[in-house]
């Protein structure tokens, strides 16, 4: 279905967030953005030195330093459609469950609730929802099979995974969704966290002892 993928990065906010440009080809006009954290004019300045447009924006969970800069975008972009794990519904709506109490943005109110094995065909490009719960309830990742890619947010970064302290998180459940990956996905997958540098399955199953 997709052309060569083609995959921008911006740093953004206090945090550091990575958030993700998707393009089905290094020519095409449309894109999908993973995780706008923070800085929305200057994601929008990027989406417009490349002449694309945001037609999807998939959040791996609800922490305010992965959703601060959706509204914005929204109201720049008013057709695009936000993607969410149905289970984050109540964390993305509480800043006092997000952590965002002192950011504005860190309410927000998504299109679309995902649930585990959907397929979404966005921008002319393919993803499958997994569901990874333990860094929150509904955290969730975006694979793309074809292209061997993962797109993970806080549930596994380079060496380490997300934290399990804050409101809804389990150690528990991060162990288990941590099996899964590096059991069930191909070692070659590239792997795109939502903070810090990429790494691989391989080499994090390997870390990890699987």
């Amino acid at each position: 279905m997709s052309g060569k993928l083609w995959i921008g990065v911006m740093e953004v906010g206090p945090i550091r967030t990575n958030c993700y440009i998707l393009r089905n080809g290094a020519d095409s006009k449309e894109a999908v953005l993973i995780d706008p954290g923070d800085q929305p004019e200057q994601i929008l300045a990027e989406l417009r030195r490349e002449g694309t447009v945001p037609t999807a924006i998939l959040l791996t969970h609800g922490h305010f330093d992965h959703i601060l800069a959706v509204n914005r975008i929204c109201q720049e972009v008013p057709d695009v459609k936000v993607y969410i794990s149905e289970a984050e519904k109540t964390l993305v709506e509480n800043p006092d469950l997000n952590g965002g109490m002192l950011h504005p943005g860190a309410v927000i109110h998504p299109d679309v609730f995902v649930k585990e094995g959907d397929l979404l065909e966005l921008a002319g490009l393919r993803f499958k929802v997994l569901l990874t719960p333990g860094h929150t309830a509904g955290s969730c990742c975006y694979y793309m099979e074809e292209e061997e890619s993962l797109f993970a947010g806080d549930t596994i970064f380079r060496e380490s995974y997300g934290r399990t302290d804050l409101p809804t998180g389990s150690y528990a459940e991060i162990m288990k969704s941590l099996e899964r990956l590096l059991t069930e996905l191909p070692e070659d997958t590239a792997v795109f966290p939502g903070h810090g540098p990429g790494t691989t399955i391989g080499y994090e199953k390997r870390i990890e002892g699987f």
